[in-house]
């Protein structure tokens, strides 16, 4: 395979990460409220998945009497008699799976699966080209501390000493970041968490060149 092929299939490849990563990584949950409705003479949904800290509610929603009670051992749950409209809660602390059952109807069965919540992750293609003097795309939107992945890579040329600044010329590095290098078929990845809001600055200007772009932290 031709250099020129292998370099026209990897940038098809940031292309299309450009495309597809500008986005958040989904949450497993941000420990919240989540609810399960018992009527029919089932729990419903019968399965649930949620992250460590989540509060699971129960309400009866039919006529019959019903208990929302823990097969695991040890017990870790037990609501007790349950009438219509009745309500029980409880909040999972700790990872596991957690089958239940009514204590009154036990063919009614249901269960918690706990898993650690996944980290939030905002990721972009970052492509720098030094004859355009432009990054693609040239301005990147995050939210205020949400971990940023930048893919970078180059279309042209060599950008050493990338930076991201409070000001276009580079001179007042933000949120940690060292200078870094971009290369024409290389992948740098560079991470960081934006802990204020603002309009900051990815620039090279060393040597003449002109390139900046645009990462705006909203709240």
């Amino acid at each position: 395979m031709s250099k020129f092929v292998k370099f026209t299939a990897f940038m098809i490849f940031i292309v299309g990460l450009a495309l597809g990563l500008g986005r958040s990584a989904e949450l497993l949950g941000q420990g919240g409220m989540i609810s399960v409705s018992i009527t029919d003479f089932a729990f419903t949904p019968k399965t649930i998945t949620v992250p460590v800290g989540s509060t699971v509610r129960w309400t009866n929603n039919g006529n019959a009497p019903h208990t929302v009670t823990s097969t695991s051992s040890p017990k870790a749950f037990d609501s007790g008699t349950l009438n219509s409209g009745d309500t029980f809660q409880h909040t999972f602390t700790a990872t596991g799976q957690f089958p239940y059952r009514c204590n009154i109807h036990p063919s009614m069965t249901g269960m918690v699966i706990v898993e650690q919540q996944k980290e939030e992750v905002q990721e972009f293609a970052l492509i720098h080209s030094l004859a355009q003097s432009k990054t693609f795309p040239e301005v990147i939107t995050v939210s205020k501390g949400v971990k940023v992945r930048l893919f970078n890579t180059a279309l042209d040329g060599v950008h050493p000493s990338m930076v991201i600044s409070s000001d276009e010329d580079g001179k007042n590095p933000v949120f940690g970041v060292k200078p870094f290098s971009v290369e024409p078929g290389k992948l740098t990845t560079v991470e960081f968490t934006p802990d204020k809001a603002g309009t900051f600055f990815i620039s090279h200007r060393p040597h003449g060149h002109n390139i900046v772009g645009k990462l705006v932290v909203k709240e």
